[in-house]
């Protein structure tokens, strides 16, 4: 009862302060999608629509503020990539072989993209862009903690089964995403206790993420492990933090889930039926895109199609990338893996720049978002998920830290202009707007 009055109060307080400053609203929305207090405090009452709540009072803050700050700098083709996307699956949609099935697949869509472009507007500062990555990753982190509790006191395995209405193996995706923020956030902190909140963050998100016994999510860690090795500061306290790591999740990792992710890269003969029947889900997804290469056969129309290829009706392509290149054609694949793409391509030199006490949390918070996005790009492959709201919002986050050097330098520029003297002749001085020859 106390998480659904808590919920109630912090929907309410959300959705008041969203109409004056919308970013308040975006992170009580943001921290909703990740936390799924539905599915948490659910028993305790009915909690559907706040979120809905949340985003409208957000969507007329934005609004009342004039949609933000449209200034997008070296951050716009991100954007400009993702609304790429959603257009050309609307258009896809038009040309489906479903297209009931394909219109409502548009409205989960929006779900994500509009606050992506609210937050991608608004966040326009390191503090920002660093308060919004501490949402997701503490929201996360709660509800690993949840999972631990269950599987430590009561000796169920939650997570094995999924949460929020998704599998063990996007459950593990989710996780993965938000791994490599927890780590950055720790590594940057200043202060024992940021220190020591996400570094419980990453613990507990860790340990959930080998509880979904996911091979894909196994396989995303390693990724997210190498990413970091490349990425940090070769220092003797970041590879101790790092090997640390590595020997909590083999100490953590049970022979069940070895035996699991051995199977992935067995040979044909001794990989297991959900390994070998992924690799007949992907083929026949380019068989699709070979015969349909421009608008595919609609958005949320693989499991439609599915039967004619041999599988039951409904079945998932198990993978983000190849579902995407079937339902959406090649241009909506190219749209999405430049989205992420572009977004790493632009961090990378501000994570791999030199830390000073400065520029701490903000190479930190690069770091974390290239290593979310890369453990999504890999891990992703094995379930189809491309409506997973995390990789997006760190994205979002990712608009802000590349954008937050010109926004300020406009910023000041602005405040320089308002603070420079007028004479009575213009601001340029007396003698500015004479004309060459006269006195």
């Amino acid at each position: 009862m106390k998480g659904l009055i808590l919920i109630y109060a912090v929907t309410l307080f959300g959705s008041i302060a969203a109409l004056r400053s919308p970013l308040i609203g975006l992170s009580v929305y943001v921290c909703y999608a990740v936390l799924r207090p539905q599915f948490i405090w659910g028993f305790a009452g009915d909690l559907g629509g706040i979120s809905l709540v949340v985003g409208l009072a957000t969507l007329v803050g934005w609004a009342f503020q004039g949609f933000g700050s449209m200034k997008l700098g070296s951050a716009k083709s991100i954007v400009l990539t993702l609304v790429f996307f959603v257009a050309w699956a609307a258009l896809s949609s038009t040309q489906a072989v479903n297209s009931a099935v394909a219109q409502a697949e548009l409205v989960p869509m929006a779900k994500f993209v509009v606050p992506f472009l609210i937050g991608a507007t608004l966040i326009d500062s390191e503090q920002r862009s660093r308060t919004m990555l501490w949402i997701i990753v503490l929201a996360q982190g709660y509800v690993s903690f949840e999972m631990n509790l269950e599987y430590l006191v009561k000796g169920i395995n939650v997570a094995g089964d999924g949460f929020g209405g998704m599998d063990n193996n996007c459950f593990g995706v989710s996780l993965v995403s938000t791994i490599g923020p927890a780590i950055a956030l720790l590594l940057g902190a200043k202060r024992w206790r940021e220190r020591a909140l996400a570094g419980a963050a990453a613990a507990l998100i860790l340990h959930t993420t080998l509880l979904t016994f996911s091979r894909g999510s196994m396989v995303g860690l390693l990724i997210i492990g190498f990413s970091a090795f490349v990425i940090m500061p070769k220092r003797p306290k970041y590879m101790a933090a790092l090997a640390l790591a590595g020997l909590l999740a083999l100490r953590l990792t049970g022979p069940q889930l070895m035996a699991r992710y051995a199977s992935a890269l067995a040979d044909s003969e001794e990989r297991d039926g959900s390994a070998e029947s992924r690799l007949d889900l992907w083929r026949d997804c380019l068989t699709i895109a070979a015969e349909k290469p421009v608008f595919g056969v609609g958005p949320g129309n693989f499991p439609v199609v599915a039967s004619s290829y041999g599988w039951t009706e409904g079945k998932q392509a198990h993978s983000v990338w190849m579902q995407t290149v079937a339902e959406n054609g090649v241009p909506g694949l190219l749209a999405l893996v430049l989205f992420f793409g572009i977004a790493i391509v632009k961090l990378w030199p501000i994570a791999r720049a030199r830390q000073t006490d400065e520029n701490r949390y903000r190479v930190a918070v690069a770091s974390g978002i290239i290593m979310s996005l890369v453990g999504f790009a890999v891990a992703g492959q094995f379930v189809s998920l491309a409506g997973l709201e995390i990789p997006y919002y760190v994205t979002m986050i990712a608009v802000g830290i590349i954008n937050t050097p010109a926004r300020a330098a406009a910023a000041t520029l602005r405040t320089a202009e308002l603070r420079q003297p007028m004479s009575p002749r213009g601001p340029l001085g007396a003698g500015a707007l004479a004309r060459p020859g006269r006195p």
